[in-house]
């Protein structure tokens, strides 16, 4: 059957073909294809893919790679590769670098939370951190170090919250897996073996967090050391044939969508080492904590140790609240730790860590210390994971592109009832003695320690760059939130043999902040100032008793209030899955 003729034959027209449809530009392929968008050069993301590989294996990584590319004959043009770099940087400029952009994102980040604490915390202190001058005379003096790598701030009012504040957070936490790495290499090397044990509890969205750490640090764990659960007749024997010379003990909190608040506890224990025995109460004698000797426990002892302490553990919780119960398989695990290379890598089980340097090298002390750095597992968040996001939503970022779950409303609730929960209460403990053991330190209060590490700040290098600030300056600062983008100028000055000085006012001068207040003094001007700021804070006076009453009777209403606000949510959701 013959078909019908078309229009452009009825009408004699003839077709007038477009223009050329571009070839893509892979090498090998060549082929014609119609843009979908303007400045499309591949025919397919296949072929872009296959080029984008192709141009990275022929992409000079070192300088040999660029000495034999500079045989090819490379020419410079429109259409030619570019021209390389003649001085390529090696491998460990690249990864210095990359850990340099993030340490100063790690301090953004936390400058961010604590930007956020200084309006919203229920806590006077947190709420003064770093915002104002101790002694509104003495103002500020900003230091530099010579290579412009450490930029410190003296004269701050610090609340040394390793709780509550991400930044003292940092500088505390620090110290402390410098110290717990000391002992436990130190012990394993001499030795000795240290077991790590990870203490859980059941728990659901209606228990508070108060009701939970209680349960698991004032009650069952101190049981695990003294009284009968530890002191009787076999465990006594079996801690005698174990060597325990102490105890290193963290509190670790996350919060779950589902199950609520998540205290646990991680325990180093020492074993292994002989001591002198301990003198009798009363006697006036001064121990010695001093590890004489090293050996290695018996594998049956350890099991026997094992076995004891998760009996305890559960049986304590149990008697303590029935419904907080430990499952048999998850309330306690253990680890054993008999080599110095094992003592660096005890953390890695939990393997992935947030923004931290140490994350290919994680340490026993820091899986104990530097827990906040830690990716917590199941969707739970960190604590300081609460604070973060609430921070970045207020400053007007996507929940959805955010890390964590929660609305403001409902991480405020949660923020303000675990800082209202947690001031005042022992994150790190040290067993008696163990300290001094390995000349880490004296048994004194860990928060005394933490105070120290914080106001550590305050030391510089005798050759470092010093700049006064005015304290009215210094809250100015603060008001605009440019505490970071201060410290990098001033480093970045230093580091390009530049006056700090001129460029910390010039940042100053283009947000709108007199600065009259900043210039440069010398090492023995800046001692008198705070020799002089040292004779006035000597006569200043403290809160008052009716003053420190109130506070306390505030702080007590807010937990109240956050707790209810917490149920709330917690009903809610429970309402809306089960509609669902």
């Amino acid at each position: 059957m013959a078909t019908a003729p078309s229009d452009a034959s009825l009408t004699g027209a003839v077709r007038v073909s477009g223009p050329a449809r571009p070839r893509c530009r892979r090498k090998g392929c060549g082929r014609r294809f119609t843009r979908k968008t303007p400045g499309q050069s591949y025919c397919t993301p296949n072929c872009r893919k296959r080029a984008s590989e192709a141009d990275a294996k022929t992409t000079p990584k070192t300088g040999s790679d660029l000495r034999e590319q500079g045989t090819e004959g490379v020419h410079l043009g429109k259409k030619g590769k570019k021209f390389p770099d003649p001085d390529p940087k090696t491998p460990q400029e690249l990864a210095a670098e990359a850990a340099e952009r993030r340490r100063k994102e790690r301090k953004r980040r936390n400058y961010s939370g604590l930007y956020f604490q200084w309006d919203y915390s229920k806590l006077k202190s947190v709420r003064g951190c770093r915002r104002s001058a101790r002694d509104e005379g003495a103002g500020v003096t900003l230091t530099v170090s010579p290579d412009g790598e450490q930029v410190g701030r003296k004269g701050l009012n610090r609340c040394a919250s390793v709780w509550a504040c991400p930044v003292c957070e940092t500088v505390i936490r620090g110290q402390r897996a410098t110290d717990a790495d000391t002992a436990i290499t130190e012990h394993v090397r001499n030795g000795g073996m240290v077991i790590f044990v990870t203490f859980t509890v059941r728990h659901w969205s209606n228990h508070d967090l108060e009701d939970l750490i209680r349960v698991q640090v004032r009650e069952v764990w101190k049981g695990l050391l003294q009284g009968r659960k530890w002191a009787r007749s076999n465990a006594g024997n079996l801690r005698n044939r174990l060597g325990v010379v102490g105890t290193i003990r963290v509190l670790e909190v996350t919060v779950g969508q589902i199950n609520g608040w998540h205290p646990h506890l991680h325990v180093a224990v020492f074993l292994g080492g002989r001591q002198d025995p301990k003198p009798k109460r009363g006697s006036g004698e001064k121990w010695d904590p001093t590890v004489r000797s090293y050996f290695r426990p018996a594998d049956a002892d350890l099991d026997l140790f094992e076995a004891e302490w998760k009996a305890a553990w559960i049986d304590g919780v149990t008697a303590a609240n029935p419904d907080f119960r430990p499952s048999a398989r998850d309330g306690v695990d253990f680890k054993r730790v008999y080599t110095v290379k094992d003592a660096a890598a005890i953390g890695k089980y939990i393997s992935k860590v947030q923004g931290t340097d140490v994350a290919t090298d994680w340490s026993a002390g820091a899986e104990l210390a530097m827990s906040h750095v830690k990716q917590a597992r199941g969707g739970n968040m960190k604590a300081m994971d609460i604070l973060f996001r609430l921070a970045a939503l207020r400053g007007g970022q996507v929940a959805d592109d955010l890390p964590g779950w929660g609305s403001i409303e409902q991480l405020l609730a949660l923020w303000a009832e675990y800082e209202l929960t947690t001031k005042g209460g022992q994150n790190m403990a040290w067993s008696e003695g163990l300290k001094r053991a390995y000349g880490i330190g004296t048994d004194e209060n860990q928060d005394a320690a933490d105070r120290q590490a914080v106001d550590a700040e305050d030391a510089s290098e005798a050759d470092a760059t010093r700049i006064h600030m005015s304290a009215r300056t210094q809250l100015e600062v603060g008001r605009k939130r440019i505490v970071v983008d201060v410290d990098e100028a001033a480093s970045d000055a230093v580091k390009r043999n530049e006056d700090p000085v001129i460029a910390v006012r010039a940042l100053l001068a283009l947000v709108g902040i007199d600065s009259m207040g900043v210039w440069a003094i010398t090492a023995d001007e800046d001692e008198a100032k705070w020799k002089a700021s040292a004779e006035n804070a000597a006569g200043a006076s403290g809160e008052t008793d009716d003053a420190r009453a109130k506070r306390k009777e505030r702080e007590a209403a807010d937990l109240r209030r956050a707790r209810a606000d917490r149920r709330q949510h917690v009903w809610k959701q429970a309402a809306a899955t089960t509609q669902e």
